[in-house]
């Protein structure tokens, strides 16, 4: 349940009569706290005046209402332009918290890139926070790049070196360094990790086991919508978990078995599931043209019929939740999903075939099921056809990231003839 409460503030001032409006805020100084709890966190907002007059409102996540307040405090000082406040002696972490307050919750984004950004920035103060400023030179910068690609996947270290190196472009404009750090960097080398893809006989076993699942569990369970998820990502040519599960009825045309790719689901904590209508980068919406008793279709089919005739609308969703207690929307949380398909995963049968080819089941997720259909198209008619099939504007991130490796057959039944070897030494 979600409790709403107010926190007074010392420097709040209320009107003296009625009528009298709202009163104007000195420069940092705080309104009244708005403050929710959600899930055992509390959730503070309020209104401040920043440097220039403006009125703007500020927003913490924290774990006491003492806390909020604090943080809370700390915004509005920072909107207020008081000195002191970073210094060549302050934390990388006070620099990445005051570059995501002054300038990523200006920009007209969405929310879930604001979420991305504090996920992001916390990760590195987590890693590198009590690095100071002055100590930043090139060098010690070089060796924070480095362990970092060590620990992360390249596209995550893309991801969090473009937060470093903005970051560090505020540092310079407030004359807090002499230059961006991250422009002197050497190349930075990444593990090279083979992609993971199934074969044919592993995936025949899963969706086996699959099937042998939903046949044990409850009726009114969502068993038989991730196995239905499976069918979709494998048929439509490797979805992300959240493209299969943001297809809409109106989507799918069953006359000319096509299905349109064109949404993604989006989850935001404390907020209902949402459908976004657009995909992880531009240009990935496509058509995909199906087999009419592919597997795609029969699970396509099979879901639009298990729907009840006012859920058919064009907007609803083609995969849609079994109803439980408290639940706000119909659209199916990637999480449900991946959960029974983690316990397909640990069946015996699943198990000994993975290991047939040295997989464990960790290796085995909804996105293994993508990388195999990138691997399997690309034999079968090359790495473009397997990027347009994935929506990838370039093959090469198709080849790097998705593609598994071709083990290496080289013939060496003539070396016999070569050395004229006749005999055995050891006859």
């Amino acid at each position: 349940m979600t409790n709403k409460k107010r926190l007074n503030t010392e420097g709040h001032r209320s009107p003296t009569a009625l009528g009298a409006g709202r009163p104007k805020l000195a420069v940092g100084e705080l309104g009244k706290i708005w403050l929710r709890e959600e899930l055992g966190r509390f959730h503070g907002r309020v209104y401040t005046t920043d440097a220039g007059g403006i009125r703007r409102q500020i927003s913490v996540l924290a774990d006491t209402p003492e806390a909020v307040e604090r943080e809370l405090r700390r915004k509005a000082a920072r909107l207020a332009l008081k000195p002191g406040e970073l210094s060549s002696a302050s934390t990388l972490a006070e620099l990445l918290d005051t570059w995501y307050d002054e300038i990523v919750l200006t920009r007209p984004i969405r929310e879930q890139s604001m979420m991305m950004y504090r996920t992001k920035i916390n990760r590195l103060r987590r890693f590198y926070g009590a690095i100071r400023l002055e100590e930043l030179r090139p060098h010690r910068v070089q060796a924070l790049a480095n362990d970092l690609a060590s620990r992360t996947q390249r596209a995550e270290y893309g991801t969090l070196s473009s937060v470093l190196r903005q970051a560090f472009r505020y540092a310079v404009r407030a004359e807090l360094m002499s230059h961006n750090p991250m422009d002197a960097l050497d190349t930075v080398k990444h593990e090279q990790r083979d992609n993971i893809a199934l074969t044919v006989e592993q995936v025949q076993v899963f969706r086996s086991e699959f099937r042998e699942y939903v046949l044990e569990g409850e009726r009114r369970s969502n068993r038989r919508q991730a196995q239905l998820t499976v069918d979709i990502i494998l048929g439509v040519g490797g979805l992300r978990i959240s493209e299969a599960l943001a297809i809409r009825v109106g989507d799918v045309d069953f006359g000319a078995n096509t299905v349109s790719v064109n949404g993604t689901l989006v989850y935001i904590p404390g907020q209902p599931l949402e459908r976004q209508p657009k995909l992880k980068a531009k240009g990935q919406e496509r058509l995909v043209r199906l087999a009419p008793d592919g597997i795609a279709m029969r699970a396509l089919r099979s879901a639009y019929e298990s729907l009840s005739p006012n859920h058919r609308g064009p907007e609803m969703p083609v995969l849609r939740r079994i109803v439980t207690v408290g639940v706000r929307t119909p659209w199916i949380n990637p999480s449900i999903i991946s959960d029974h398909f983690d316990r397909v995963t640990e069946r015996s049968s699943v198990v000994a075939a993975l290991a047939a080819t040295g997989l464990s089941p960790k290796q085995l997720t909804p996105h293994t099921l993508r990388r195999s259909v990138a691997t399997h198209v690309s034999r079968a008619i090359g790495d473009d056809a397997a990027s347009a099939l994935l929506g990838h504007a370039d093959s090469r991130i198709t080849r790097q990231s998705y593609i598994a490796p071709i083990a290496k057959v080289v013939d060496a039944e003539g070396l016999d003839d070569l050395f004229q070897f006749d005999e055995d030494p050891w006859d």
